[in-house]
């Protein structure tokens, strides 16, 4: 579908299916509506681009209105364009501003990432925050790796099949989780796929959620030219971050009106990327007996992106291996918006069909895609969450990728 289509305005037909659907919606009022904010608005905006509901803060970005829309109305990108115009007009807080930031945050966190993590899990200063800055003081605060991904991967010596990926590691894997970037060599390596790394700026999603378009524009531009690089040279591209790949294809084009075309046909999931291999035949399928029962929780942007649930497909070929869909929504920590004062409470009110459903299944590790996805259940429950790449990791027979 084009993107002239998705943000063409008459193609609303005012169901408000994406109303009825909106995860905010559902548990405050505080949020107007996608609708709203979005298609109706839009029309006003047009001629006056003040003509936006100060509510449009509450947005999380899921995604789910452009999901269940039947007129393919890319609902997400009008209240997207909405938060960056009031942004425009009022300013952002600094804490949306330090927030929206990951990147430097995590290159600020390497100077000490110990003491980083020390200080943030210390609770007589997490008050403190949460009355300068706004920082809820409730939210478990994501920890640092001692070194980035890029610093601890190391090309694998693999056979010359021929076949060459560059990974893009995203800001959460690279700073935060850099076991799930080894995981994916790991998993290529076992496949005899060479992987390539590269330092890219952050994809901007943090941003473009705290309305700070114009930055995130340039970024886009810096990586959309970095990646068509790769692209010329005959890489395949990977990702592990749903909301990263959902970014770079989607929102750059749909936002930024950037060419975005290139990324359709060469950037992937990784196991989007496996099940390629899978329907050619070239997949490698031997895997060690894994006996463990896992809850999946699926991001909502795996979601939009529209391609299924590819790690499904590829987790089933492990033997003794059990994974149950938990079938529950969105978490509601949507990156950025769960960690602030005001919006904490939202953020649990929408996960807590997330939480619940992991407490009735009585498992003790549950698998996603997304990085905030896993820290959210983690917070709310105390389960062990892990990332598909490391279960498959673990069951290629190499290392111990489930220790936590």
């Amino acid at each position: 579908m084009s993107s002239d289509h998705r943000l063409a305005l008459d193609n609303c037909i005012k169901c408000s299916i994406c109303v009825s659907h909106c995860p905010v919606a559902r548990v405050t009022d505080k949020f107007a509506g996608p609708k709203q904010n979005g298609p109706d608005l839009e029309r006003f905006r047009l001629e006056e681009p003040a003509a936006v509901h100060p509510s449009i803060g509450y947005c999380t970005n899921c995604k789910g209105c452009d999901v269940v829309c039947p007129s393919g109305v890319a609902v997400s990108a009008m209240n997207c364009r909405a938060r960056g115009e009031y942004v425009s007009m009022h300013g952002a807080p600094l804490r949306d501003k330090i927030l929206a930031r990951v990147d430097r945050m995590g290159r600020a966190a390497r100077l000490a990432p110990s003491l980083v993590n020390r200080l943030a899990g210390l609770r007589p200063l997490r008050p403190l925050a949460e009355k300068m800055l706004g920082i809820s003081a409730a939210m478990t605060m994501p920890r640092y790796a001692q070194k980035t991904f890029l610093e601890l991967y190391k090309p694998q010596n693999v056979g010359d099949t021929g076949r060459k990926v560059l990974y893009y590691p995203g800001c959460y894997v690279n700073y935060n989780a850099p076991e799930v970037g080894l995981a994916l060599a790991e998993v290529l390596a076992h496949n005899n796929i060479r992987v390539e790394v590269e330092q890219f700026d952050c994809c901007g999603l943090p941003l473009i959620a705290n309305g700070l378009l114009d930055t995130a524009r340039d970024q886009a531009k810096k990586n959309l030219a970095k990646l068509q690089g790769y692209i010329n040279r005959g890489y395949d591209i990977v990702t592990t971050c749903p909301s990263c790949q959902l970014t770079l294809r989607q929102e750059y084009r749909e936002l930024f009106q950037l060419n975005t075309d290139p990324l359709h046909e060469k950037m992937l999931d990784v196991f989007e990327y496996l099940s390629v291999l899978l329907q050619q035949g070239k997949l490698v399928t031997r895997f060690e007996e894994l006996p463990l029962q896992v809850g999946y929780h699926q991001p909502c942007h795996l979601k939009a992106a529209g391609c299924g649930v590819p790690s499904r497909e590829i987790l089933q070929l492990i033997p003794g291996l059990r994974v149950a869909d938990l079938d529950a929504g969105c978490c509601g920590l949507a990156g950025t918006y769960g960690f602030k004062k005001e919006k904490y409470a939202i953020s649990q009110a929408i996960g807590r069909n997330v939480f619940n459903a992991v407490k009735e299944l009585g498992v003790r590790q549950v698998i996603s895609e997304c990085g905030m996805c896993q820290l959210q259940i983690h917070h709310f429950t105390g389960v062990a969450v892990y990332h598909p790449l490391q279960v498959l990791a673990q069951a290629c027979g190499h290392g111990k990728w489930l220790a936590k």
